[in-house]
């Protein structure tokens, strides 16, 4: 057993480590067990690996195994529970509840019922009118649990978050439903299953997974909230596209630009072009600015071309060159017509 007390680092590690778990995104270590106090740990570290983490309850007895252990203090199942590593400590909240609370400390948010889920979508449609995100989701205190779940549903992959509850049972994420038991788990560990189970009977799942359109634009949305969290944005601070300003409003836009797709966005300092998954930023001229709106809201590059050409003036040959250009060194796409905006309401019930 590796660390099975609280040494110099273990509190950083188990803070990213929770961090991990609570978003259902992988980063430094490959699976993180939160075992709940009174389960059997011991078969817990028996499944681990030398690349996983296992929180355990303080005060729980040893169990040896490769996996790194780091004990915590508190609980982070119900409304309102806190969990610590030493100091450093994390609340869970309700996302309906969100708008109402003054964080003081790190925050994991989650969808707890149906009310949460449209409180999202009606949150997300806001932005993409207005331009305003919820203070909630652009703190960086504040993380959105499951978040691995909400942007790629359908996706198969073996579990990375898993909660080892008292009773026995097996679940991944805050709110995701039982999978099996801990006698199970090696068993249970190694089916690929969609992500979406991660996010119990808060989200219409099936319906969610098959409607691109909405998950397209969602996540599109979820990135939006990182962007301002990276460039440390407050609401009005700086303009972005497709949240309630378009820098090329021709009315012959075919397509919304990819969910991860680079941001074209409009500060004091000029035109952006900002990647929040490299964290790149990159000034633009007035003219690149435009080919870049064009691009990423065309399917194709004939649409784009014409476009541009009608935009700029020139010939529709040299207006494709700029638009793939674009293309290559931007690192951006032409989009898609599965982000384009949908009704306030989102899946319909």
């Amino acid at each position: 057993m590796r660390d099975a007390h609280r040494g110099p680092g273990a509190d950083l590690v188990g803070a990213r480590a929770l961090r991990e778990w609570i978003t259902g995104v992988p980063d430094r270590y490959a699976r993180v067990f939160l075992v709940e106090s009174g389960a059997l740990a011991d078969r817990v570290a028996g499944a681990a690996g030398r690349d996983d983490v296992i929180l355990l309850p303080e005060g729980s007895r040893p169990c040896a195994g490769p996996a790194r252990v780091v004990p915590y203090t508190g609980a982070l199942q119900d409304i309102g529970d806190e969990l610590f590593f030493g100091e450093r400590g994390v609340e869970l909240q309700d996302y309906v509840a969100a708008a109402f609370l003054q964080f003081t400390g790190p925050t994991a948010l989650s969808l707890f019922d149906a009310v949460s889920w449209q409180a999202l979508l009606d949150d997300a449609e806001l932005a993409r009118r207005t331009g305003v995100f919820p203070s909630a989701l652009i703190d960086p205190r504040v993380l959105l649990a499951d978040r691995g779940a909400l942007t790629e549903p359908g996706e198969l992959a073996t579990p990375s978050a898993i909660r080892v509850r008292a009773d026995g049972a097996v679940s991944v994420g805050v709110q995701g439903d039982p999978l099996g038991t801990v006698d199970e788990l090696p068993a249970v560990l190694a089916v690929p299953r969609p992500r979406a189970v991660a996010l119990g009977g808060s989200v219409p799942r099936e319906a969610f997974v098959a409607d691109r359109t909405l998950r397209e634009g969602t996540t599109r949305y979820l990135c939006a909230t990182d962007l301002v969290k990276m460039l440390r944005l407050a609401n009005g601070d700086a303009r972005i596209s497709g949240f309630g300003w378009a820098l090329v409003d021709d009315g012959l836009a075919d397509a919304a630009p990819w969910a991860a797709d680079p941001f074209l966005i409009e500060t004091a300092d000029g035109f952006v072009l900002a990647d929040t998954r490299t964290l790149r930023r990159q000034l633009l001229s007035p003219v690149a600015a435009q080919v870049v709106a064009v691009t990423q809201t065309s399917t194709t590059p004939e649409v784009a071309a014409e476009r541009v050409a009608r935009r700029l003036g020139g010939s529709v040959a040299d207006a494709r060159a700029l638009c793939l250009e674009a293309v290559t060194i931007l690192n951006i796409r032409f989009g898609t017509r599965a982000g384009l905006a949908r009704p306030a309401n989102g899946i319909r019930r």
